[in-house]
This record gives C-alpha cells, structure tokens and sequence, in this order.
C-alpha cells in the first residue's frame, strides 16, 4: 500500500521527523526541512565514497515517477556537482549545487532543482556514525518553502535511501515514529510536526 506521495510501507529509517523553522520575525511563509536517520551495513569510508562520488551516486539516486526507461549521470569538479537526469533520452531535470564542507563523516551542500521539478536552493547536511561494519546515516535537508516541494523530496530522499540500503545488502525495519503534536503514526516512517 502506498501513500498520496507513491511511498512503500516499509522503509529502512529508524527515526524520521519534518521540522519547521521561521527564519526571522517579518517572514510570514515557514520554511520546512525534513530529517532521516538510517542505518547501513558499510563503513563510514565507503559510504561517504558512495555519497560523493559521481559514479557511485548515479547507481543510487532515484527520483520520483521515473521508470526503467531513465538514467542518471553525475559530474563533480571540485566543490561542485550536477546530476542530470533523462528520460526517453531527453533530460527531464538536473541537480546542482556546491559542497560546503566534504569530509568523512560530515557533507554539506546546497541542492537546486530545475527542469519538470523546480525547487529553488536548499541545503542538505548529512551525518556518518559508526563503525567498521555498520554506519548510521543521518541527512537533513531544510529550506523548503512549498510542500510540493517537500513532498517531492520526501519521495525523493525515501526512494534513493532504499535503493543505497540494498546496493549494500541491509534491510532495516522502519520503527514506528510519533508525531510530535498529536500522536498519530507517520506512513513510511515519515511524521509531520504540524
């Protein structure tokens, strides 16, 4: 059974949460982030390869409503990355943006979305803990302004997570996750804070 978003029962998070934010007093419109923590069977040295490398991020990426027919194909120069992604070999969006701190255990970097999906710059900052066999991976990507645009992401970020999980051969159970205001259960281990 899926959600209005296409997103699977069973995703691999242990904890995940929507924030909102109000960045300063005169702004009327709340920008909203969403967070995620999952757990896989890697060590950090590689997953941070994974997450970084254009190679490795063209084998995990998935975006929503596409199907086998798409491809993806990532360039990185220095501190910056785009990810274009085709369709019926016409590029339907690409991703872009710059690395603002790229160590080990510890990403940050702006995320623009142009082309069918439009979002404007964000900021993404992930997370490594762990150890030789198991690392914990905690992503939090905020700036959104419009819940389209943070429902696309949500799919987004659910569907490549699942798919970076199993190139590893880990399967995490979703544990139940509250929301913070009223108590009911998220689906796919997602929960809006309202």
């Amino acid at each position: 059974m899926e959600n209005s978003f296409g997103l699977l029962p069973h995703s691999p998070y242990r904890r995940i949460r929507f924030d909102r934010e109000r960045p300063d007093k005169e702004r009327t419109d709340e920008i909203r982030s969403l967070c995620l923590e999952v757990s896989i069977r890697a060590d950090a040295r590689r997953l941070f390869h994974a997450l970084t490398d254009p190679e490795y991020m063209e084998a995990w990426i998935c975006l929503p409503g596409h199907g086998p027919e798409c491809s993806t194909a990532a360039v990185r120069n220095d501190r910056d990355y785009a990810i274009e992604h085709f369709c019926s070999a016409k590029c339907s969006l690409s991703i872009s943006g710059s690395y603002r701190v790229c160590r080990r255990r510890n990403v940050t970097f702006t995320w623009r979305v142009d082309g069918e999906v439009r979002v404007p710059e964000t900021e993404v900052d992930i997370r490594l803990r762990g150890d030789f066999e198991r690392t914990t991976l905690t992503l939090r990507h905020s700036g959104f302004v419009s819940s389209f645009d943070l429902g696309w992401h949500r799919e987004m970020w659910d569907l490549s997570m699942n798919r970076l999980v199993s190139l590893y051969g880990s399967h995490c159970a979703s544990a139940p996750v509250r929301d913070g205001t009223k108590g009911r259960r998220g689906r796919a281990g997602w929960a809006t804070l309202e």
